[in-house]
């Protein structure tokens, strides 16, 4: 694998799931030294590339305390990966306002407090970074039961655009992963539970099998690394065709 993304520093919020696991795995094998944080505690062992920070993105300062010890750690910040999300499944009119400022508080606006507070350290530093958020591909296709999360993931490609529009000057590029459904999480454990629907989501998906959390985690690699240079304000769709599906009925 190429090592792109050598000693370059990133900090990597909702690092403790599926999805945050394999790309604190997989930017570090890119060469990356990661601050990886999430509200739970250390999944493993640190290391003198991977540090672990308990903090909660919808909090101000610890987002900032958060940044100031990846600082201290290793000296600078290149970049951020905003993978923190929680979803809730509830109809529209079951929905209560507590799941919807749950969703939206750690989603949306936890996202934008870490992108925030990553954007200004580069600017006060002088160094050129990249900034990649974990979107969804119902955040443009509207989902059953999903009504805060497909507002919040929808939401994150307009903050993305507008960070892009303005951090563009400072050298920041700023993009959006977009999983498909992913075996990972939550979709794992239904799917294992239940396997004819595992079936049966992968009958409609065009390439015909799920996506993997190590996908997510080569794309976002992409975004961040030099290969991409040219690519900002952008989101980056990683579903097997299954938008392509759903816009056809």
């Amino acid at each position: 694998m190429e090592r792109d993304l050598e000693q370059r520093v990133f900090l990597v919020t909702g690092a403790c799931g599926d999805i945050g696991r394999a790309l604190v795995s997989g930017l570090r094998a890119r060469g990356a030294r990661i601050a990886a944080s999430d509200v739970l505690g250390p999944p493993q062992a640190e290391s003198p590339e991977v540090c672990y920070f308990q903090a909660d993105v919808r909090r101000p300062e610890e987002v900032n305390g958060l940044l100031a010890a990846a600082v201290e750690r290793f000296g600078h910040v290149d970049g951020l990966v905003a993978a923190a999300g929680v979803a809730h499944w509830a109809t529209a009119l079951e929905q209560t306002y507590e799941q919807w400022r749950h969703v939206l508080d750690v989603n949306l606006e936890g996202t934008y407090l870490t992108a925030h507070a990553v954007s200004r350290e580069l600017v006060r530093t002088g160094r050129r970074g990249a900034i990649a958020f974990i979107g969804s591909w119902i955040g443009a296709n509207a989902a059953r039961g999903l009504l805060p999360y497909c507002v919040s993931k929808a939401g994150l490609d307009m903050l993305a655009q507008c960070l892009a529009l303005e951090l563009a000057p400072h050298g920041i590029r700023v993009n959006v992963v977009a999983p498909g459904v992913v075996d990972a999480g939550v979709s794992a454990q239904i799917f294992r539970d239940i396997p004819a629907r595992r079936q049966a989501m992968e009958a409609v998906i065009p390439l015909g099998t799920l996506g993997t959390a190590e996908q997510v985690s080569d794309a976002v690699a992409y975004l961040l690394s030099d290969a991409a240079e040219y690519i900002t304000g952008t989101t980056l769709v990683v579903d097997g065709g299954i938008r392509l599906a759903h816009a056809g009925g």
